[in-house]
């Protein structure tokens, strides 16, 4: 035992030894430990025993104690009375040992005398506790394991050369282990260390200690042996079967339990125990279990420990055991067994088809005069009583398929087991996947049967299962043990039982005990009870009392107790442990808790963990221990940065099944030959994420599951649970919980439990959770959760929250007043109606109040329910006055209908109708849809339920500035017409609008009237607001690599590096779709030219899901030095999105390989930088023939499947593409989305086509190939199809001449005339420029230069003078590698998008189609998934 012992009776051993001092005769003694080794240091002087004052008590000076004593080395010095104050004299004031001295007299040390007279007390005693001489190391606790006696300076093991079971019953019996059931060798030396103990003991096994026992040195001076000694002791140990007083191969079982015979219950008794039991008398086989008193004799005390046996055991107490929460058993409830009688006897082998005696009872009871040599057992559950269902058959483990796996099923193997009943039936390798066979599958017990194998089922090893699919159980016997609190090895104690956390007892509970409870948690080898905390509140079960475990329990479940029992001790009683002694783990400056560099905490200093030799295998128990999910990486060379302090571990070799890190093999605590810049660190995956939302911060909840993530059921899924996972991923706080998501259909599993979090619990892994009831979670889907720094709001006035005043948001944890810039009356109709105050009646400006304000803008349509829900920026927002806040006036009456507002009242003046709103309901809404954002797009009207459009007619830049006005987006750029940004569906609400751009509302303007117009969709109008905000990365050749730049007020420019940290970078790299990470470079050159810096102090947060809402600096035409533009490389970085150069045609992104010519083969296509296959899935003689097609291969003579041209490599791009057989390319047909398939390679798909491949001239960029024509085009038929086709040539050039001379007389007669041919060549340009494909993010469509030439220039608000401009421009190069997003979908292609040389800031507004050289433009709208045109 280490510092955790007070007062003892096992204190009273006491050893003396004399060593002269003076000529005087001065013995010294250890007293009041648990052990003659540790304890009170005491000395004899002049007859009289006296203490020692802690007064410079060291190490050293405990060292030599040690050593004087023969007790190994010194492992504490407490000193202030810990083992309790002396009586007498105080001998020794001081001692200064330097630790080498063989004895305390060899020391300088004080006066010899009684210090009590110069008023020193007891209360400063000093204590030492040594290792003893003796120990077992590496068993499972310190009972078992190799025999080390210490020499000095070090363990050295013991040689199995002629060491005996008398020498082993010495070492137990000095360990206070009990007695030695079991003496092992061949235990290989550690390779570090090759030292043997050099002398054999030959003990008799009555001496009081190894110390004692004679000993001789090995002959020839070398131990002869096949390795250490290992010695198991055990308080349980002989058994045996008694009938009328005689021990014989029947009868009830008895068993040596620390020194006592004692019989043994028959509850949870099972054949395989009794198995055991028959072979360890040499009693044959078991035959039955008979109960009852017929067999009983004697025993006056019956034990209620209950051994769990698969039967492989050779021995009872090799079994494992539970003690804790036995039942009290009557006497005549006692096992029994009928073993065979011969050990050499063979029964017949069981059929598995047997029938079953009447009723379970007695199939329970006796088995049939026959063998079955199939075993059960439970494994990776955590005990004997849960875990993954193994069946041991033909020498080879294996497992049980889950189809049809239930809880009658789960009974059967929980009373086969002798665990109770079941609680859980639960499936998809919940506890893992197994390996080796399937045993079963299709089971259909009746939950009556004795043995799992006896029930129908498809047949043994019939299965059409993997191991993702393997049964497991959670019996009522399921046993776990937990600390409830904010520390890691200190709380109440708590214990699962009966499916339920209950508190444990904490009468008497000594040393040993909180010994065990603190070793069995992985905190250390000692602690204490603390009886000085508060009543714990709440209420819960008080599962059981009277724990008394002993040295030989190495775990909980193995000490004896009183029976459970719901209410064992008052709420008073309950048990708080703090492990003294405990090392601790962390992950340090990893950006979260599951990943940085390792640090321990030991001996209160936390230290770090050398990276020789450190891999998987290590991170993986580092992440195990700290719930952390799969290890991901493992870093070396001090990638999270120096650590300080103590090295604890180098040179750690885990298997990876470890509890703890520091149990693995090492060079040992505190040897190593590091420094600090070799520092280990670990990557987890974690034990919580959100997935499938817009960012880290929202999604589906899933858990680590093994190696895979699985959902968790929005059953009984509560708020307080989601506010711990939002906390524990650093995303500010729970603002919706959401269920009925229905599960991914490639994977059925749902996580077993639920999640019973309070809210204040440190991370998810820490929350109490219960198994679903009935093994099955009750659930409509799976529990989303969305969190945000953005949460509650208020509006305050005079310090009180009502429903008029200043705007107040909850962000990130402290209330803000909002800026009154760009507030808008959708705004503070949300905020109305999350309040339930109605509706908005005005929103006046310069309201006083909070010193600081929140300037980040929301862009509300007004029909949001929260007012976190609307698209938010914060990017560039300048400073806010402190006068300047936004303030809201709510009609008051969440019931109350104002008077519907009528379009024609007359403005009172810009500035009244944009601060006041008239005391009327105006429902229509305003937003701008398919533009990037809230700042650009299709102008929309919501109105009587339907969304609508505006006609171009005479829509012009005081039309958009009303609109910019409103949505509060600033000044318009630009009033875009011909449904620039698509073409809307639905009514068209307005036509010939008329503003003077100073209207409050667009829909007030002059117009035709509501409804009235003689437009359609494809005159739709648009907008581009100063607001509007676009983002892409300048390289020439890295798609997702560069100088980042942003447009901002009609101009693109760069953005600053500083501060730019790792969340930042992040959330650049995917709004481009470029990976989830990335790195700033600063060691590239000085960027040429001249441009804006538009903004710089980016602080994003992990909440935000663009840039757009990050904090920044304002916008400023020069924010940093042209050498802080930033530089970004992310993790999706890779080359041009074509093969060869860009721009590419749809046929150099496809290719055939492996076949026997250019025209056969392995279909491959080209996305995302790399060549992929497609899989086999749906490919038909369709497919093929648009593949044969695009190539120019004539026609398809076969669809090849099953990898015939062999199996490809890297990406399965495609699957389940469905053609018609006459498109163009492969891309116009259906498919899965890029990427996502259920194939390997072995189902690559392929093409053999009838011709050889053509080369055809040269096409403009974008363009469709033509076909090859079809061979034997010149026989005779077709030399007849070809006179036939020239007659009719000529037919209809005359037919073509009669209609263009008569449609030309038409167009010199009608004006209207022209305009409709206007609008068929903006309408074809349109076509051309929304042409879809399959949905790639590298699918585009290519114009031609020069199709527009009439396009009006806009002069931009802001812009520098033309020859300013011409310094600041990025050179057009072909294929420069600029990737644009805007946060949604505005249709430029590539072409589309240059302005020509000296125009690039104009190239959004006047959509002039010419080359920029910029590919890969891509655009999303906020808060949706961006697409791609390459």
């Amino acid at each position: 035992m280490a510092l955790g012992g007070h007062l003892s009776l096992h204190g009273l051993c006491v050893l003396l030894l004399g060593t002269v001092v003076g000529g005087q005769a001065l013995e010294l003694r250890l007293k009041d430990g648990a052990h003659h080794c540790e304890g009170r240091v005491e000395v004899k002087h002049q007859g009289e025993w006296g203490t020692v004052n802690d007064d410079r008590w060291r190490l050293e000076d405990a060292s030599v104690v040690c050593r004087q004593l023969g007790c190994g080395a010194a492992i504490g010095f407490p000193g202030g009375a810990y083992f309790g104050p002396g009586l007498g004299p105080i001998w020794l004031l001081y001692t200064s040992c330097e630790g080498t001295e063989s004895t305390v007299s060899d020391c300088r040390h004080s006066d010899i005398k009684d210090h009590r007279n110069d008023s020193y007390y007891h209360d400063w005693d000093a204590g030492v506790v040594c290792s003893g001489f003796v120990r077992l190391a590496g068993g499972d606790g310190p009972c078992s394991g190799r025999v080390e006696v210490y020499s000095g300076e070090a363990w050295t093991p013991v040689s199995d050369g002629n060491f005996t079971l008398p020498t082993a019953q010495v070492i137990c019996a000095e360990l206070g282990c009990s007695k030695a059931v079991s003496v092992l060798g061949h235990e290989l030396f550690r390779e570090s260390d090759g030292r043997v103990w050099a002398e054999e003991f030959r003990c008799e096994g009555e001496e009081p200690e190894l110390r004692v026992c004679p000993r001789v040195p090995c002959p020839g001076g070398t131990c002869h042996h096949s390795g250490a000694a290992q010695v198991v002791c055990s308080a349980y140990s002989e058994v045996r079967l008694m009938t009328n007083g005689s021990s014989q191969c029947e009868g009830q079982v008895e068993m040596n339990i620390s020194g006592r015979w004692r019989a043994l219950c028959a509850s949870h008794w099972t054949l395989a125990n009794a198995n055991v039991v028959c072979r360890q008398l040499g009693c044959g086989v078991a035959i039955s279990t008979p109960r009852g008193p017929h067999l009983v004799e004697g025993g006056d005390q019956i034990s209620t420990a209950r051994f769990h046996c698969s039967g492989a055991e050779s021995f009872l107490w090799s079994c494992p055991v539970t003690a804790l929460g036995g039942p009290d058993c009557s006497h005549g409830n006692t096992a029994s067994v009928i073993c065979s009688g011969n050990q050499t006897q063979v029964l017949p082998q069981c059929n598995d088809s047997l029938s079953q005696p009447a009723g379970s009872a007695a199939s329970e009871e006796s088995a049939p005069y026959c063998s079955d040599s199939r075993q059960l057992r439970l494994v990776d559950g955590g005990g004997p009583c849960a875990g993954r269902v193994e069946i041991l058959d033909q020498g080879s483990w294996g497992t049980i398929c889950d189809d049809g796996w239930d809880l009658d099923d789960a009974r059967v193997v929980c009373r086969q087991l002798g665990c109770g009943d079941a609680l859980n039936a639960t499936r998809s390798a919940h506890f893992g996947a197994g390996s080796g066979p399937i045993w079963l599958d299709d089971l259909n017990c009746t939950g009556k049967e004795s043995h799992v194998w006896r029930c129908p089922s498809r047949g043994w090893g019939r299965h059409d299962c993997r191991h993702k699919q393997d049964a497991g159980v959670i019996c009522s016997e399921f046993l776990a043990l937990r600390m409830v609190s904010d520390q890691q090895c200190a709380g109440w104690l708590e214990v699962f039982y009966n499916g339920t956390w209950g508190s444990v007892c904490r009468s008497p509970m000594e040393d040993i005990t909180v010994s065990v409870i603190c070793r069995q948690l992985g905190c250390g080898d000692s602690g204490t009870l603390n009886s000085s905390v508060a009543l714990r509140e709440g209420f819960r079960p008080q599962w059981v009392d009277g724990i008394r475990c002993r040295k030989t329990d190495t775990s909980l479940w193995q000490c004896p107790s009183d029976p459970w029992n719901y209410t064992s001790c008052s709420p008073k009683e309950e048990a708080y442990i703090s492990c003294a002694d405990s090392r601790q783990i962390r992950l340090v400056d990893g950006g979260g808790r599951c990943s940085g560099r390792v640090e321990i905490l030991d001996q209160g200093s936390w230290g770090t963990i050398c990276d020789d030799g450190w891999d998987l295998d290590d991170a993986r128990v580092v992440c195990r221990q700290l719930g952390c999910g799969e290890a991901l990486s493992a870093t070396v060379s001090s990638s999270f940065g120096t650590g300080s302090g103590p090295i604890w571990l180098d040179e750690v070799s885990c298997r990876g099944e470890e509890s703890q890190v520091w149990r693995c093999p090492t060079l040992g605590w505190l040897q190593h030959n590091c420094d600090h810049q070799e520092d280990a660190g670990v990557v987890c995956s974690g034990f919580v994420r959100l997935a499938g939302g817009d960012g880290p911060c929202s999604g589906r909840v899933e858990v680590r599951s093994g190696e895979a993530w699985t959902p968790v059921s929005d059953g009984n899924f509560t708020l307080p649970t989601a506010q711990v996972i939002c906390a524990e991923l650093g995303c500010g706080k729970a603002v919706s919980v959401l269920g009925h998501m229905p599960f991914r259909e490639s994977d059925g599993r749902v996580w077993a439990e639920e999640f019973r979090c309070e809210g204040e619990e440190p991370n998810l892994w820490s929350c109490p959770r219960v198994p679903c009831p009935g093994g099955t979670c009750q659930h409509s889907g799976a529990a989303q959760v969305v969190c945000s720094v953005y949460t509650d709001v208020r509006l305050m006035m005079n310090g009180t929250s009502q429903c008029e005043g200043q705007v107040e948001m909850n962000i990130s944890g402290q209330w803000r007043a909002l800026c009154a810039s760009h507030w808008s009356l959708a705004n503070a109709n949300v905020v109305c109606r999350q309040l339930g105050c109605g509706v908005a009646i005005s929103t006046p400006n310069g309201a006083e109040g909070s010193d600081q304000l929140w300037k980040a803008r929301f862009h509300c349509s007004g029909t949001e329910s929260f007012l976190w829900t609307c698209p938010v920026t914060a990017l560039g927002v300048p400073d806010c006055s402190h006068g300047n806040t936004a303030s809201v006036i709510c009609s008051g009456n969440h019931s109350q209908v104002l008077p519907q507002c009528n379009d024609s009242m007359s403005e009172q003046g810009s500035a009244a109708s944009e601060g006041s709103a008239p005391y009327c309901s105006d429902s229509r809404q305003l937003r701008l849809v398919d533009g990037g954002g809230p700042w650009a797009g299709r102008v929309e009207i919501l109105d009587q339920g339907s969304w609508g459009t505006i006609c171009d007619d005479g829509w012009d830049l005081e039309d958009a500035r009303v609109v910019c006005r409103q949505l509060g987006c600033g000044q318009a750029l630009n009033a875009t017409g011909s449904a620039h940004f698509g073409a809307g569906s639905g009514p068209i609400w307005l036509d010939d609008l008329n503003c003077t751009g100073k209207e409050s509302h667009v829909w007030r303007c002059p117009s035709r009237g509501w409804g009235q117009h003689d437009c359609r969709h494809k005159q739709d109008a648009g907008v581009i607001c100063s607001e509007f905000l676009a983002l892409r990365m300048v390289s020439k050749d890295q798609q997702c690599a560069g100088w980042l730049e942003v447009f901002y007020n009609g101009t693109w420019g760069s953005v600053c590096r500083s501060p730019m940290d790792d969340v930042t970078v992040s959330i650049i790299c995917s709004q481009l779709g470029c990976g989830d990470s990335g790195s700033v470079n600063t060691s590239v050159g000085l960027r040429e030219g001249s441009r804006p810096r538009w903004v710089d102090l980016i602080q994003c947060r992990k909440t935000d899901t663009s840039l757009w809402q990050c904090p920044s600096g304002p916008w400023k035409y020069s924010s940093c030095s042209p050498k802080e533009e930033a530089y970004i490389s992310c993790a999706g970085r890779r080359p041009k999105s074509c093969p060869t150069a860009a721009p590419c045609t749809d046929r150099e992104k496809l290719r055939l390989r492996g076949g026997d010519s250019e025209c056969s083969g392995r279909v491959e296509v080209w996305h995302s930088g790399s060549w992929g296959t497609v899989c086999d899935d749906s490919w038909s003689l369709a497919e093929a023939e648009v593949v044969c097609q695009q190539l120019g291969c004539g026609q398809a003579l076969e669809a090849v499947q099953a990898a015939t041209f062999g199996p490809g490599n890297g990406s399965i791009w495609l699957d389940d593409v469905r053609c018609g057989g006459r498109e163009s390319s492969l891309w116009d047909c259906a498919a899965e989305p890029w990427g996502q398939s259920n194939c390997k390679h072995e189902e690559d798909a392929g093409v053999r086509c009838s011709g050889a491949r053509t080369t055809l001239p040269k096409t403009t960029a974008g363009t469709r190939p033509a076909s090859n024509p079809l061979p034997g085009i010149f026989s005779l038929p077709g030399v007849l199809c070809l006179i036939l086709g020239s007659l009719l040539f000529l037919v209809l050039i005359i037919l073509v001449t009669q209609l263009l001379r008569w449609r030309a007389e038409r167009r010199a007669l009608s004006s209207y005339e022209d305009a409709l041919a206007e609008a068929v060549y903006e309408e074809l340009d349109y076509l051309l420029t929304q042409k879809e494909g399959l949905g790639s993010p590298d699918q585009r469509t290519d114009v031609s230069a020069g199709n527009y030439d009439d396009a009006e220039e806009v002069p931009v608000p802001g812009t520098p003078p033309a020859s300013q401009g011409s310094e600041e421009e990025v050179p057009p190069e072909k294929d420069n590698g600029v990737r644009s997003q805007t946060g949604s979908c505005l249709n430029f292609s590539r072409e589309a998008a240059d302005p020509g040389e000296g125009e690039e800031s104009l190239w959004l507004l006047q959509g002039k189609k010419g080359d920029t050289g910029y590919d890969d433009v891509e655009l999303s709208a906020l808060g949706t998934s961006p697409v791609t045109f390459s």
